[in-house]
């Protein structure tokens, strides 16, 4: 008896372990808020403490460069004012050159803090899509048809008015799952703008099914679609399809064997692969070709590497495998006549939530892994630098040693600039300038969680 009570304790252990536990989100929430309190800010009174901090600064990022323009210029007095070489110059093309970094460093800090302008707005609006689509799916899913009108014909009844007042625990547990995926999308997106794929992360812990996790972790997955075109007329399974292209690989050396132990495919994954024909994919020209179109070994150990690396990130981002499940439901509560409440014209409303989420993907994707181009980023450096090498020959005449220090602090002033731009361009990190998206996200699970738990979930209890 003692072992048959203690063996149902363990497994109901086990299963807690498994769900989602409503209160992390308080802990985390408190975690990610001590964090932000840490986070270095401009003092509204205090002047000076702002003049001689350090971290938070471009310093750490530009004194190289200081360093080095400090002592060219030192240099150039020396053999100038020393050693009489008299390498002094008009000072007729400094303001030529001035006017033209003066505009290229205007339009990059203003290009930069533009782009983290608009991953703000694109992050804010992404949460409020989120909150209104939890909002949504909590009342509307499952709830009861409208009360028709009296004198109604009444006898052709919807297909939900078998659905009590009440949402069924069967209804409810899937809403459940389907906020905490709402949820998970915003911080799955929040790891994929830093290049932090997968799953196994502390923030998707609890909002994640073991089932999904289990078939989202599938990597490299769709590496081999080029090769595979044939199968789109074909009646291989997929599966089958990529253990036999593996196979092929393995024979010339290019992988090792652990390709063979592909997993189950990602979650409603299509049968076959389906890509364009007449053109080289995205992915060919790192892993398919080499030089004069003729097949590259890879049997080095750096492009070992670099195809371990390469199958190390999901073909499908995770944030549209949830965007797909979250599609795939509402159209399962459509068939099932569980919007009747809403009818055609919430579920549309429903798909287009799903979309709008996936356009704030795409902005803030684009923003966090396509730069300004790189032409323009040389251009500026080499004119900045071109400026800050002529300036010591056009001032060390009239300004003698003191030219050094101004010097130094005409480099700073400029090479700061260029590395405000460089560090605001991309919002998404962990740096103090950056977006807190943890603390974002951390607060979006925690509205969540208080709607799941807090809120009626039906029509029939609402109470003002």
């Amino acid at each position: 008896m003692a072992e048959a009570v203690t063996n149902v304790l363990e497994t109901i252990a086990g299963q807690l372990a498994d769900l989602p536990q409503p209160f992390s989100s308080l802990s985390l929430l408190e975690k990610e808020e001590e964090e932000d309190a840490k986070r270095i800010r401009t003092s509204r009174v205090g002047w000076w403490r702002d003049f001689f901090r350090i971290r938070g600064s471009t310093l750490p990022r530009i004194w190289r460069s200081i360093l080095g323009f400090t002592v060219w210029a030192t240099a150039i007095a020396l053999a100038d004012l020393v050693f009489g070489r008299k390498l002094s110059m008009t000072n007729n093309v400094t303001p030529l050159l001035s006017v033209v970094v003066g505009l290229l460093l205007v339009f990059r800090n203003g290009s930069a803090y533009a782009r983290w302008d608009e991953g703000r707005r694109t992050f804010a609006k992404m949460s409020s899509i989120a909150r209104s689509l939890s909002r949504s799916v909590w009342v509307n899913i499952g709830a009861p048809p409208p009360v028709k009108p009296a004198g109604a014909d009444t006898s052709l009844k919807p297909p939900s008015s078998s659905v009590e007042e009440g949402v069924t625990a069967k209804v409810l547990d899937e809403k459940v799952k389907v906020l905490r995926l709402v949820v998970a999308f915003v911080v799955a997106t929040k790891h994929h703008v830093r290049r932090e794929y997968g799953v196994d992360w502390p923030d998707l812990e609890h909002i994640l099914s073991p089932r999904f996790k289990q078939r989202a972790r599938t990597t490299g997955f769709g590496w081999g679609a080029a090769e595979a075109d044939h199968a789109t007329t074909s009646h291989e399974p997929l599966l089958t399809e990529i253990r036999r292209v593996s196979s092929k690989r393995s024979a010339t050396s290019l992988l090792s064997a652990e390709e063979a132990n592909i997993g189950d495919p990602p979650l409603a994954s299509p049968r076959s692969f389906a890509s364009a024909r007449g053109g080289e994919g995205e992915r060919r020209p790192l892993l398919g070709r080499a030089g004069g179109g003729r097949r590259a070994t890879f049997v080095s150990t750096d492009s070992m590497v670099v195809l371990a690396d390469y199958m190390a990130k999901p073909s499908l981002p995770l944030p549209l495998v949830i965007a797909h499940q979250l599609s795939i439901y509402f159209a399962s509560c459509k068939r099932r006549g569980l919007l009747e409440s809403i009818g055609p014209a919430g579920y549309n409303a429903l798909s287009a939530s799903v979309s709008q989420l996936v356009d704030c993907f795409t902005t803030v994707e684009a923003l966090a892994h396509v730069g300004i181009p790189t032409v323009y980023g040389i251009h500026l450096k080499q004119c900045t630098s071109l400026f800050l090498l002529t300036l010591p020959f056009v001032l060390c005449e009239s300004m003698g040693f003191t030219m050094i220090p101004f010097v130094t602090v005409v480099a700073f002033t400029l090479t700061g600039i260029e590395a405000v731009a460089a560090e605001v361009e991309m919002p998404f990190g962990v740096d103090d300038s950056d977006l807190n998206l943890d603390l974002f996200c951390a607060e979006l699970r925690n509205e969540v969680e208080h709607i799941i738990s807090r809120l009626p979930a039906s029509t029939g209890d609402w109470e003002l």
